[in-house]
């Protein structure tokens, strides 16, 4: 089973028993490996959508999907637990770069009315919206207070640098982060856990 690029799963024991050893060229390769399964299997995508006409909300679809899955990076949980959804987009939201641009209101509005309006009924629920070409904003609440207007060029610009806030400090050592990208990565390979390292 390919998991980016030519990598395939039953490559990932000898990369993680490298990664686990603190093997600084292991763990370069292992964020090549993120970029391609990330970024070469969506944010590629969703950036060549950004000057189509009326592409914003296939974009957003493409974004939703990267938040959860790296979210569950960032956790290192094999996949969203049920019913948590929410917390997860608002976890991320509020801690990562998007905090400067999302409150908690606006994370649980964006996760109410744009990921789940457009993964259950292809459309935006409540009267939130879709803007691609305005730069003055990133989110905003409607007047109602029941939607949000989203500029999803901005959106996914921003998304790309969360990304690779992420890889940085992966490069850097982080120890929470890169155990728990390990754990995703088992997941992600089928892999048990590695016997003679702590998870």
């Amino acid at each position: 089973m390919k998991i980016a690029g030519n990598f395939r799963a039953n490559e990932w024991g000898a990369m993680r028993t490298r990664l686990n050893a603190d093997d600084a060229t292991a763990w370069e390769e292992a964020v090549m490996l993120l970029r391609e399964r990330i970024g070469g299997r969506y944010l590629k995508h969703a950036r060549e959508l950004l000057n189509r006409p009326y592409s914003g909300f296939a974009i957003l679809a493409i974004d939703c999907a990267v938040i959860e899955a790296l979210e569950q990076f960032r956790k290192g949980v094999p996949s969203t637990p049920r019913r948590k959804s929410g917390e997860f987009f608002r976890d991320f939201f509020v801690t990562t770069r998007f905090k400067r641009f999302f409150t908690a209101k606006t994370s649980k509005l964006f996760y109410e009315t744009v990921r789940c309006g457009i993964l259950h009924q292809a459309e935006s629920n409540a009267d939130t919206l879709v803007k691609r070409s305005t730069t003055s904003f990133v989110v905003k609440q409607t007047p109602s207070g029941t939607g949000v207007v989203i500029n999803s060029r901005r959106f996914h610009e921003i998304l790309e640098t969360v990304l690779e806030d992420y890889i940085s400090k992966l490069l850097a050592g982080d120890v929470t982060l890169r155990k728990a990208f390990i754990t995703k990565m088992n997941y992600i390979t089928r892999s048990e856990p590695d016997s003679g390292a702590v998870e």
